[in-house]
């Protein structure tokens, strides 16, 4: 089982599944337009959710955050750019990437840290991680 199929099966199971992987696929997209994780990650410290993203990158439990949270971290260009890709608005937007991106990071990061020479070299290359899924 790949990193997406399980992130999509920690979701929930059913008929919402395709549409989860999309918006996953999505979501990765909007990131590396952003300019990767590590800008994504630094939005978040500046954002004031630096706490919080700690949380979903260590072992412990993830901490939830808000559509509004989501919002303060990024300007509202950014999450257009994502609510176009989700078929959806800005609040939208930011309400899908509060409850799919904690467990993005949580599985980017299994040992409590995320893998930086993985991320400088690009290995983690999750867009093709979906390409191959969908070749199944």
């Amino acid at each position: 089982m790949g990193f997406l199929d399980e992130l999509v099966g920690s979701l929930g199971n059913g008929n919402g599944q395709g549409n989860q992987l999309g918006q996953l696929q999505a979501i990765w997209n909007w990131v590396q337009e952003q300019g990767g994780i590590e800008v994504l990650l630094q939005k978040f410290q500046q954002g004031g959710l630096g706490e919080v993203l700690g949380s979903w990158i260590g072992t412990g439990g993830n901490q939830q955050v808000g559509g509004g949270e989501i919002q303060g971290a990024f300007g509202q260009e950014e999450l257009q750019s994502l609510a176009d890709k989700l078929g959806t608005d800005v609040n939208g937007a930011s309400g899908t990437l509060a409850a799919l991106l904690p467990q993005l990071i949580d599985k980017m990061s299994p040992q409590g840290q995320l893998d930086e020479q993985s991320l400088h070299n690009n290995q983690m290359d999750l867009g093709s991680m979906v390409d191959d899924l969908f070749k199944r």
